[in-house]
């Protein structure tokens, strides 16, 4: 195993790979992925007992020359590292890391498959590319999906509600503050002097105290006031949550070849405290395609960006899914519990600086008051999306019917009258019109040996003329092969999205535009995502409505007619409504309320 990360310095080599309980984040308050130090140090231990050959590590820092190449072994008996042999030699990457060890296993392909783990380790980290090499020689490759990293999270002060009594005594012992005063308002989180003061009034000490100074008795006092008093709550910066784009990019990356028709949009809602350490939890769902219909649902486990492939019926995560009555959004559920069954794929992700865990092992999240409720907070939001999605779709398969059939038959009713009497067949465009009252938005893809074209033509069968905004939505990276016709009134490359003002439609009118590709591109008529605004969804057909979340402002000819065509609807009577542009519910937040 290789990667192009900054490398590890040399002093550090031996006890990072070869020393259990060497842990990289002991006594930091930030996310990170590794906890106890056991994990790397337990496969060169068994990499050693079941084929006596050592770790084979090359490691390079930017600021030197070389790279250093150390075997290594570890001495069971003392915990310490055993240098077998050690080197100095040119690497030709700037910075990095490679692993080398020969161990005794079993290769296996499923659910719990090194191929699985990787699988979701490139979901929940686009910015990253994996390449698999199987026993077998198959090479399997996670292109990266995104181009910027995440931003690191930043380490805080711990914060009181977190502190056991061994901790605090840890920290007074070793904190640089010379007294006690500035200890708790400098070494600590969340503690204004207001606080400060309850505080001290509670435990009966001196400010002015040294704090190496408070012992025994004194520290659980101290403890007991710190866990009593108000304070204010820790911040969210040690936290790096995937956020809503990156989420919905590694999904589309990973699970592209299976074709799910509906991409929900991400939910993230805002981070909560749990014993005095902040956690967020992230959802994201996918539905249809190519997904199995007569299944159980498939929920992918996140832990700090960590896939969690074991003990899936013991996990908080699981527990939150199959105690929500997913009946209600759409899916089949025996019983109103239990994992549901659907074409479907549901991710979550908690994100915290201390995830309690069900074991050392790390394979599922424990049941907490606090997670559990965010969990099943935004689960259901995320499902609500679903749900719309699911009653969109049955109308306008309902619609897309009733068209068919109109087009059909009213023509060859008008030719069977007209022959009767005599007459030429009238143009039926204006009893479709009335009849239908949608705005079509026509796509299909077209390939050959030239180009792939995905043509499109809107048609507004409304009584009323029609002043529209249409936008597409690509994969970026088949964003940047596109081309245009008419070019588009502007472009987010780095979403993936373009839109154009259509020339206002009379009634009957039509309109038509092009998105083109080069003739290999992997590209497919789902893959492009059509959005109207200026138009209540129940009169769109073919499209979706824009997105509340897209956070778009609209130009002020779109949102004139459609205050117009609101005001004229109440003057006449008719259902259609005013669009809401600024819907509340977005993915970067929900509702408390179900």
């Amino acid at each position: 195993m290789s990667d192009n990360g900054p490398g590890i310095l040399r002093k550090e080599i031996p006890n990072v790979f070869a020393r259990l309980l060497y842990g990289s984040r002991f006594h930091s308050n930030r996310q990170a992925r590794g906890q106890q130090g056991i994990g790397i140090s337990a496969a060169v231990l068994y990499a050693n007992l079941t084929t006596a050959r050592p770790v084979h590590i090359t490691s390079k820092v930017e600021e030197e020359e070389a790279a250093h190449v150390l075997d290594l072994a570890i001495d069971t008996q003392k915990n310490q590292p055993r240098i077998v042999a050690e080197d100095l030699v040119l690497w030709d990457r700037p910075h990095g890391t490679r692993v080398e060890l020969v161990l005794k296993a079993r290769y296996i392909r499923g659910r719990q498959s090194p191929y699985e783990y990787l699988r979701g380790t490139a979901i929940v980290n686009p910015h990253a590319r994996i390449v698999l090499v199987e026993p077998d020689g198959t090479r399997v490759t996670f292109e990266r999906a995104a181009q910027e990293m995440p931003p690191l999270a930043k380490e805080t002060a711990p914060h009181p509600y977190g502190l056991e009594l061994g901790e605090l005594g840890y920290h007074l012992k070793a904190t640089r503050r010379p007294t006690l005063g500035e200890f708790l308002s400098k070494d600590l989180a969340g503690v204004s002097p207001r606080a400060a003061r309850e505080i001290f009034e509670k435990c009966a000490l001196r400010p002015t105290r040294p704090p190496s100074s408070i012992q025994g008795e004194e520290q659980e006092r101290l403890l007991a006031a710190l866990h009593e008093v108000s304070l204010v709550a820790p911040t969210a910066d040690c936290l790096s949550p995937i956020g809503a784009v990156l989420i919905k990019r590694g999904l589309r990356n990973v699970l592209g070849e299976l074709r799910p028709e509906f991409y929900a949009p991400p939910v993230s809602r805002p981070p909560k405290v749990r014993g005095g350490f902040p956690f967020m939890v992230e959802v994201g769902l996918v539905y249809g395609g190519g997904l199995p219909p007569d299944q159980p649902i498939q929920i992918l486990r996140f832990a700090n960006r960590v896939p969690l492939l074991f003990q899936q019926g013991a996990c908080a995560i699981t527990t939150a899914i199959s105690g929500i009555d997913w009946r209600r959004y759409g899916l089949e559920q025996k019983g109103g519990s239990g994992i549901p069954s659907g074409p479907a794929v549901i991710l979550v992700h908690v994100a915290s600086t201390k995830i309690p865990f069900t074991s050392e092992a790390k394979e599922a999240i424990a049941e907490d008051p606090e997670i559990d409720k965010e969990l099943t907070l935004t689960i259901q939001a995320a499902a609500r999306h679903l749900k719309a999605h699911i009653s969109r779709m049955s109308r306008r398969e309902f619609a897309s019917d009733k068209f068919a059939i109109i087009q059909r038959i009213l023509p060859k009713l008008a030719e069977k009258t007209s022959h009767l009497v005599g007459k030429p067949a009238p143009d039926l465009t204006p009893v479709i019109t009335r009849i239908m009252d949608i705005v079509n938005v026509e796509s299909k893809l077209d390939r050959d040996a030239v180009a792939v074209r995905v043509p499109v033509e809107v048609t507004n069968y409304t009584p009323r003329p029609r002043v529209l905004e249409l936008f597409v939505e690509i994969p970026p990276e088949a964003f940047a092969l596109a081309a245009f016709s008419p070019e588009p009134e502007g472009t987010e490359a780095s979403l993936g999205r373009a839109w154009w003002t259509l020339p206002k439609l009379a009634p009957n009118g039509k309109t038509q535009l092009e998105v083109k590709f080069p003739p290999k591109t992997d590209v497919e008529s789902n893959d492009l995502d059509w959005y109207v605004a200026g138009i209540d969804e129940s009169h769109i057909l073919g499209a979706d409505p824009l997105p509340g979340d897209w956070d778009v402002r609209l130009p002020r000819t779109i949102v004139e007619a459609a205050e117009a065509a609101a005001a004229e609807s109440a003057a006449t009577g008719t259902e259609e409504g005013e669009v809401d542009y600024d819907a509340a519910e977005s993915s970067a937040g929900a509702s408390d309320e179900e």
